[in-house]
């Protein structure tokens, strides 16, 4: 049955984004985004925060295909809507995570793991797919040893990973498609670091130009379009390394703010940065409650009236910094994290 699963998985990698009369593979592929746009994460589900989007640059999690709680079901129930997003879309870029097993989160029934990326390209006629992190029964394999893997994609494919691209003809040309990449910027730009915005400052009520109780459209007409996006959160790259990230109650642009996070050490709190001792972080933090997790870290945490700090510790050091709600429960408080993590 495990061959069986990861066969036809393998199977819709190779063959899914390339139609039979495509022509051969004109190079290797990395995975990584051709396009200039947001990230939508949506887990699960299919909840896209900019549905109208294009290009369309999507995430999804598919590690839920586990046999005893009929995990594999729901997974297929979900599949034709997310087609359904994509088919009409000028400019497509997917990055997915599956996992199969018998009993969720169980890495001894684990049957097939992968990290996916596919797009297409409707002006272009280019499209692509790779994988990575590819494993078999919990043991690194080799997608082309699968029967029925195709001969012609077997070149651009290794032990565990693996990926090719094609372009002219692949893909049919659609004339819409060439207009709206005359008129728009659809490509990144190979020479930039994704966009990502300059780092540094002061944590006060916000932290890197988003306030506490800022719109979710403000902030993006303040700081342009994140890096990636979800339902309740919005994440921005940082110049130099680590992210900037807003959490919200909701998708609508109308939700606010409710906690800002970062782990850039260009950022600092009371003169505190990412990568300082437990000690500084003690001597920067006023009456600070400490809440120890599961993971080893130490949470710090501050409430003043115009806000909560909280400081995570890992390993002695600081990991990143956040800025949340005044007078919250320490329950609303680790939900508002969650958004953010």
């Amino acid at each position: 049955m495990r061959g069986l699963l990861v066969g036809a998985l393998v199977g819709a990698l190779a063959v899914c984004a390339v139609p039979a009369s495509a022509q051969q593979p004109t190079g290797g592929w990395d995975g990584s985004n051709p396009f200039a746009c947001t990230l939508q994460n949506v887990g699960f589900g299919t909840a896209f925060p900019q549905p109208d989007a294009d290009p369309f640059c999507v995430e999804f999690d598919k590690r839920r295909q586990n046999v005893a709680e009929l995990g594999v079901v729901e997974f297929a129930t979900q599949e034709p809507a997310r087609v359904a997003a994509a088919s009409p879309k000028c400019f497509y870029y997917q990055t997915d995570h599956w996992r199969g097993s018998i009993v969720q989160d169980n890495p001894a029934t684990e049957t097939y793991n992968y990290d996916g990326s596919y797009y297409f390209d409707k002006a272009r006629g280019a499209g692509g797919v790779a994988v990575k992190n590819f494993r078999v029964a919990g043991q690194q394999g080799d997608p082309t040893t699968i029967p029925g893997f195709p001969a012609a994609y077997r070149p651009y494919f290794g032990k565990g990973r693996g990926g090719f691209q094609f372009a002219g003809g692949g893909i049919e040309v659609e004339p819409r498609c060439v207009e709206l990449a005359k008129r728009e910027r659809v490509y990144r730009p190979a020479e930039t670091k994704r966009g990502c915005r300059l780092a540094g400052g002061r944590i006060g009520s916000g932290i890197g130009g988003i306030r506490l109780r800022a719109r979710r459209a403000g902030v993006r007409f303040a700081l342009g379009a994140p890096t990636s996006e979800s339902r309740f959160a919005v994440r921005y790259c940082l110049d130099g390394g680590g992210t900037l990230s807003a959490g919200f109650l909701g998708v609508s642009g109308r939700r606010r703010v409710v906690v800002v996070k970062t782990d850039a050490p260009a950022f600092t709190y009371r003169g505190l940065a990412v990568d300082d001792t437990l000690r500084a972080a003690r001597r920067s933090m006023r009456r600070e409650r400490v809440r120890r997790r599961r993971d080893g870290s130490r949470l710090l945490i501050a409430r003043g009236r115009a806000r909560t700090v909280v400081v995570s510790v890992k390993r002695g050091r600081v990991a990143w910094i956040a800025v949340s709600r005044p007078k919250i429960s320490l329950r609303v408080l680790a939900r508002d994290l969650r958004r953010v993590n």
